[in-house]
């Protein structure tokens, strides 16, 4: 990945979290390629805040039940629960692959002809409350047995997203359905996207919802099933002094710590996470690093007017295979200090690299 993804990355994730202180198989009754069943569409008003959707977010985030369920997410395969005997209506080829992230899995089904479409559909989890269904005016369907939602208007003409709610928990399975055409200059397009979706949610909600456990370890030198916020105690240590205020878990596999200190100008979030990309790529704004004998690179600069610098660290704990693809296994850590109420100065209490450098040591160490 270029030094402007990374960058972009580290500022949607300092977005989030600066805000946040300042992060057996059951068959649906849709079939694919029939039309959806009727829907319910929220009559309440657009206008929620922004600021009420990043609340009830970071709420859900802080809740010990949202912990154990990201312990729940780090044991399980979610490539188990996917079926290929529904794909078959594609193409005679099924086959599936890790990602998104570490958390997600994928399936895919061709025809043999090499100019045949291939459709995929991803699973993945994040946060969705009720408010983001009110806010988005998302459309509630059923999937078999189940409760799920897509958004009143799908982004392209090649796919389309449902969310199965995860009881009341406040996340959701995100099932992205997907069309790629092999025949260059071709439209792409899928008219029976959000039908077909559907279908397969209803075909997989059940094994979903039921966390098939990983059942074969990882192989070779792996992040999956591990946990970032392990070494939690260990790097709370660099910071004397300071209070966890709370601990944020919006996916399995990263944790944000946030730290206050009566009479500090700044509070700080502590991130860390592990997740799968591509070596982030070394610049003169992210300099090359080796932290406890894993190389990285380093982006130490001011995201945001007015408030001081950040330092984040990605490290890679496994690399890329093939090269270049998006399948290495990175470890995270930054520290971005947000304002008190009071306000403060540009002066920081903390060397955020000092600290970055150590925590980041203790959190490769965990790792193993």
């Amino acid at each position: 990945m270029n030094t402007s993804s990374f960058r972009a990355a580290a500022a949607v994730a300092v977005v989030t979290l600066c805000l946040a202180g300042c992060a057996s198989v059951v068959v649906g009754s849709a079939q694919p390629g029939s039309a959806p069943p009727p829907t319910t569409v929220s009559s309440v008003p657009r206008e929620i805040s922004s600021k009420s959707v990043l609340e009830e977010t970071l709420r859900v985030a802080s809740l010990p039940e949202s912990a154990a369920l990201m312990a729940k997410f780090r044991a399980a395969d979610l490539c188990l629960a996917l079926d290929p005997e529904p794909l078959k209506k594609y193409g005679p080829k099924q086959s599936t692959a890790a990602g998104p992230g570490l958390t997600g899995c994928k399936i895919f089904s061709s025809d043999a002809d090499p100019n045949a479409p291939t459709y995929r559909f991803e699973i993945s989890t994040r946060i969705y409350t009720e408010i983001d269904r009110l806010r988005d005016r998302d459309v509630e369907e059923r999937a078999g047995e189940h409760r799920v939602f897509r958004s009143e208007k799908q982004l392209i003409d090649s796919g389309c997203t449902y969310r199965l709610p995860i009881a009341e928990s406040g996340y959701a399975f995100i099932i992205d359905g997907y069309k790629s055409s092999r025949q260059q200059g071709q439209k792409n397009t899928w008219a029976d996207a959000c039908a077909d979706t559907l279908a397969y949610t209803g075909a997989i909600a059940a094994k979903l919802l039921s966390f098939p456990v990983r059942t074969a370890p990882p192989t070779g030198k792996s992040l999956l099933g591990k946990d970032p916020c392990a070494a939690q105690q260990q790097a709370l240590a660099e910071f004397p002094g300071w209070t966890v205020d709370r601990v944020q878990r919006s996916t399995p596999y990263a944790c944000n710590i946030i730290l206050t200190k009566p009479g500090d100008a700044y509070s700080y979030d502590l991130g860390l996470d592990f997740h799968r990309n591509v070596e982030q790529a070394v610049s003169a704004e992210t300099p090359a690093v080796t932290i406890a004998g894993l190389s990285g690179i380093r982006l130490n600069k001011n995201l945001f007017p007015g408030m001081p610098e950040h330092c984040a660290l990605s490290l890679n704990y496994r690399p890329s295979e093939p090269k270049g693809t998006s399948s290495g296994h990175l470890i995270g850590v930054k520290l971005q200090p947000t304002k008190t109420a009071a306000g403060g100065t540009s002066a920081q209490s903390l060397s955020p690299c000092s600290v970055v450098d150590k925590v980041a040591a203790v959190v490769v160490q965990s790792a193993g």
